[in-house]
């Protein structure tokens, strides 16, 4: 900003910082996790930020930012089923999303209004852009993936996809130019988008692997989030190798050791991400937050199981098993004892560099954009 000195002379006038919305989706506790490297970019480079959430999402991003201002917003109230298919059960439910979508909306453009936001950015929340700032989706599923069974409904529901992204002026997909994890998910044909690399809160270290330690991470919507913890809990008790399980509950804080296996209900970032490199096994769903930060660290030794009928997770696990890279079971299938068997097979992650310049030219076009980039 350029300002008239007394003298006639010109001076150059600090920037006013900008105040951004970062709202985060509830399914899971994924796209909170991967939001906390993004929030601190914004705070690093002197942005103003505030966040909107709901459910376990916003209760991680507030005891991760606790020194931040942060707002409740509508839930999509996400519900997994034990028997119905995964696909079924969310056409089941899209009346309900629609409408949770068009309240945030509301509630997203009355905030902003209220707390002079400079721009919004939304991780997988479809109803939070505006009219009058600029605003960016993130998201690594441009294209969903549906079942055999569905597939005649695959151009209609990237049709509602699209539309949707569309409502945003532009669209950030963590990962690198060429897809080269997110692949099929993220062809962005007549999209506007722009590859900001990797979104891992994972720092690695040079901490050596210690022999016979396996560790489960689980997460996700109940009661699917429920169901593995179960069977894992089963499979892990009373093992030769030191078997830890973290629960992915982080409104909960308690810790206890029972047949033989230690638990916690929830760890930090920074806790969680040296008993990863800690262990010499680590299970988990094969969600896409998860996968980053495998990726970003290096793990070696994985086995994913996705969770039964979510598409994007399953493709996933299958693409990595195809690349020998983490062993993918079935949920209702596991066997630790058998999976440990046909490990050594697979070469685990290579350690990737998240590229913060791909972020930072991102977030610089996003704060210089006028409404609708004109």
């Amino acid at each position: 900003m350029i300002a008239r000195q007394g003298s006639g002379t010109f001076t150059q006038m600090p920037e006013p910082t900008k105040h951004i919305l970062v709202a985060v989706l509830d399914w899971g506790l994924g796209h909170a996790t991967r939001c906390v490297p993004l929030i601190k970019f914004l705070l690093d480079r002197g942005c103003n930020v505030s966040l909107a959430g709901s459910g376990d999402s916003l209760l991680l991003l507030k005891q991760e930012f606790p020194h931040l201002q942060a707002f409740e917003i509508v839930s999509y109230k996400v519900a997994y089923a034990e028997t119905i298919p995964f696909m079924v059960k969310i056409f089941m439910q899209l009346p309900k999303f629609l409408a949770a979508i068009k309240n945030e909306h509301q509630q997203i453009e009355r905030l902003c209004l209220e707390k002079k936001m400079d721009a919004i950015i939304s991780d997988n929340r479809y109803g939070c852009w505006s009219n009058s700032i600029p605003s960016v989706l993130i998201t690594h599923q441009l294209n969903l993936l549906l079942p055999p069974a569905f597939k005649w409904l695959n151009g209609f529901v990237n049709f509602l996809n699209h539309k949707l992204i569309k409502k945003f002026d532009t669209c950030w997909v963590p990962d690198y130019p060429g897809n080269t994890l997110t692949r099929a998910l993220t062809k962005p044909g007549n999209l506007r988008v722009s590859f900001i690399g990797m979104l891992s809160r994972m720092k690695p270290g040079k901490i050596a692997p210690t022999e016979n330690t396996i560790l489960a991470i689980v997460s996700g919507p109940e009661p699917q989030r429920q169901i593995l913890e179960d069977i894992l809990a089963k499979e892990m008790s009373n093992r030769r190798e030191a078997c830890t399980l973290v629960r992915g509950q982080p409104g909960v804080r308690t810790n206890l050791h029972r047949d033989g296996l230690t638990l916690y209900d929830h760890l930090p970032g920074e806790r969680l991400s040296e008993l990863i490199q800690q262990s010499s096994l680590v299970i988990a769903r094969s969600g896409y937050s998860t996968i980053m930060d495998f990726a970003r660290i290096g793990v070696k030794k994985v086995i994913l199981i996705p969770t039964p009928g979510q598409t994007e997770q399953e493709y996933l696990a299958r693409e990595l098993d195809k690349q020998k890279i983490a062993l993918c079971q079935a949920q209702a299938d596991f066997d630790l004892t058998d999976a440990l068997s046909r490990l050594s097979d697979y070469n685990g992650f290579k350690e990737k560099e998240a590229e913060p310049g791909l972020l930072a030219k991102a977030l610089e076009d996003l704060l210089q954009m006028n409404k609708h980039g004109l």
